[in-house]
């Protein structure tokens, strides 16, 4: 029979390793940042999307920029996408709600290819583009 102070210390020891495992399994189920998400391009892209509705429906346009598309980046900053927004009215935010009430209805983009888009209304889309194998917005209609 082992002495008691070993009977601990076996027990303690496989706790710390069932731990460890534990740990390492968990960290291997999340795609490092920057990365295509394993459960879907799909589900990726309605994701980045609600991202972007939030923040344009909430004004916080700092946070909606880095979320478009890099041809939308070269021509705007936040601050003119502050201001085409302004200028639009209602409709910039109305279209990002529709979009945000799909997306929480369980509707998610059709992707093809390096493309996807979710229908929003009567010949209106919310259309995103695949860059660096990170999703973007390239229109919100």
């Amino acid at each position: 029979m082992a002495p008691p102070g070993r009977l601990v210390y076996g027990a303690a020891m496989r706790a710390r390793v069932a731990a460890c495992l534990l740990l390492a399994a968990c960290a291997g189920t999340r795609p490092p940042p920057g990365a295509a998400d394993p459960a879907g391009p799909a589900e990726e892209a309605g994701r980045v999307l609600s991202r972007f509705a939030a923040a344009v429906r909430e004004g916080r346009l700092d946070e909606a920029w880095p979320l478009l598309s890099a041809r939308w980046r070269a021509r705007s900053t936040p601050a003119s996408l502050a201001a085409d927004l302004e200028a639009s009215g209602r409709v910039g935010r109305d279209a990002a709600e529709r979009a945000q009430a799909l997306l929480a209805a369980g509707r998610r983009p059709a992707v093809e290819g390096d493309r996807a888009a979710l229908a929003v209304g009567e010949g209106k889309a919310a259309r995103l583009v695949l860059e660096d194998g990170v999703w973007r917005v390239e229109a919100l209609e």
